[in-house]
This record gives structure tokens, C-alpha cells and sequence, in this order.
């Protein structure tokens, strides 16, 4: 399954003192394109995304195969129209059959994709799979937090991330 989903609102921001939001107004939308197997996981960031004040146009795929599928589309259709390339790659790397290093050995062998920033975003700390992740490329590797306002703090770290990648 792959979707497109916006974390941006308008509706009920956070109150300033407990969680204050970026405003709405001021900053650009980014694209992310997040590889998770988990939906649980994909919904969660986006609340913490939203719950922020984080403007992340989301589109996601459920499963390596199936991002892998979607980035070769994209390379594909550019070569006769314009696309709309992600500005980050979110990638979980433990999934069943494929894992998520296969998508960024993909992504760093492709011309086309390999600007891309990769983030790696799990739940597993092992030390082989944060070197593994580094050595393929990733940008970075990222823990999974283990609360919502965590989640919220690694959005914001996310969205900074990508302005100053922007601003290079």
C-alpha cells in the first residue's frame, strides 16, 4: 500500500507552553516518503508531525518491495514528465523479506535518487545495523522513540534537518 498524506492543519495546534508549533504560515512543506511495514508506526509520526507543527507532505509504502517499486516508477515517469521527487527518504530498515537497506542500496545506485537524504528510523539499536546503514549511504540513523513527545521532538529535528539541507 502506498498513500499520500498531509500533516499539515489548521485545526487544534498545542497550547505554547506545553508543546509550542512552527508557524503554518513561515515555513515550507516537505515531501517524506516513509518505508514502514508498521502502520502503527506510520500513524504515529504523523500525529507527532501534526501535533508539532511539523508541515510534512507524507507519502508512504508498507513494505521494502514496494518502496523500491515506487522510486523505480519515479525514475521511470521523469524521464517524460516532471515528478515530484521526496525531499527525505524515511526508511525503516527491519521489514519482512526485503529489509529496508536493500531500498537504500536501491536509492544509492540509482543516478536519479541517489541526492536523496536517507534517514533511517528504527527500533532496533544493534550496532551492525547503524554501521550497515552508514556504509549504504544513510544520512543518518535514528532511534525510534519510545514516547509521543519524542516522537514530536525527532519531527522537529526532521523538519530542521530538512531546512538546513534546503538552505546548502
Amino acid at each position: 500500500m502506498t498513500q499520500e498524506v498531509s500533516t499539515s492543519s489548521s485545526s487544534t495546534q498545542p497550547s505554547p507552553a506545553v508543546l509550542p508549533t512552527l508557524s503554518q504560515a513561515t515555513v515550507p512543506h516537505f515531501r517524506v516518503f516513509h518505508v514502514n511495514d508498521s502502520t502503527d508506526d506510520q500513524v504515529l509520526f504523523q500525529a507527532a508531525c501534526q501535533k508539532g507543527g511539523v508541515p510534512f507532505n507524507w507519502h508512504v509504502a508498507d513494505s521494502a518491495e514496494k518502496g523500491i517499486s515506487y522510486l523505480r516508477t519515479l525514475v521511470e515517469h521523469s524521464e517524460k514528465v516532471p515528478v515530484c521527487w521526496p525531499d527525505i527518504v524515511l526508511l525503516d530498515i527491519v521489514m519482512p523479506m526485503v529489509t529496508g537497506l536493500e531500498v537504500l542500496r536501491y536509492i544509492r545506485e540509482t543516478a536519479e535518487l541517489k541526492h536523496l537524504p536517507v534517514v533511517v528510523f528504527t527500533g532496533h539499536s544493534h550496532p551492525q545495523n547503524r554501521e550497515d546503514s552508514i556504509r549504504l549511504g544513510a544520512n543518518a540513523f535514528w532511534l525510534k522513540p519510545q514516547d509521543f513527545v519524542g516522537a514530536v521532538t525527532i519531527a522537529r529535528d526532521l523538519y530542521r534537518l530538512l531546512e538546513g539541507l534546503r538552505h546548502e
